[in-house]
């Protein structure tokens, strides 16, 4: 929200200074229009000063008096320095704009992000503290042989039961791609495996 607001802001402000450059346009093609002097451009891309026209006033035009010349180019010099002064300030005033609406893109972003990244790790959390329970129903299972199920209804339905429940919280935990892995019999792979300790097998000497 203050994101947004301080764009907003940036924007009016932008807005207010494009408003005074056009005004100060037209206030030099006001005098310019009051001069009524035939005006073109030099090389350089400037107005040639009224001055230089006055030497060749057109065919049956009034004279024109010498201070108001100089008037009017003071007035157009000040108008041109005011001009150049807002558009530098124009420049400026684009720039602060065009950052502060990446600056307000990358806060929507970041945000967006957290958002997704605090959806994950809440799923992780909850998933992390059902493992506990998996262990348990894993222990369970183990600790009822064949041989006493054999004969025993109650103890075999509740097996089944046992079973039953410890499968279907793994195909909860593999939809959130939370796999069980065996590590017996495999290489050690630091990224997926622990070492706690390390002793000599026999078996596999």
């Amino acid at each position: 929200g203050s994101g947004i607001i301080a764009e907003y802001g940036e924007f009016q402000t932008f807005q207010h200074y494009f408003k005074q450059i056009n005004l100060s346009m037209q206030s030099v093609a006001r005098v310019l229009l009051r001069s009524r002097l035939p005006l073109c451009s030099s090389s350089s891309g400037r107005l040639l000063s009224s001055e230089a026209n006055a030497d060749a006033p057109e065919e049956g035009a009034a004279p024109i008096d010498p201070a108001v010349l100089k008037e009017k180019d003071a007035e157009i010099a000040a108008l041109q320095e005011q001009l150049a002064s807002e558009s530098k300030l124009l420049t400026e005033m684009k720039d602060r704009y065009l950052r502060a609406l990446a600056d307000g893109e990358n806060v929507r972003n970041r945000a967006k992000r957290e958002l997704e990244d605090s959806k994950v790790y809440s799923i992780q959390s909850f998933a992390k503290d059902l493992l506990p329970v998996s262990d348990v129903l894993e222990k369970a299972l183990e600790s009822v042989k064949e041989e006493d199920r054999q004969g025993n209804a109650t103890l075999s339905n509740l097996h089944e039961g046992v079973t039953l429940t410890y499968n279907q919280l793994h195909q909860v935990f593999k939809r959130h791609n939370l796999i069980k892995i065996e590590p017996i019999d495999e290489e050690f792979d630091p990224i997926y495996h622990e070492a706690m300790f390390q002793v000599p097998d026999p078996e596999k000497t």
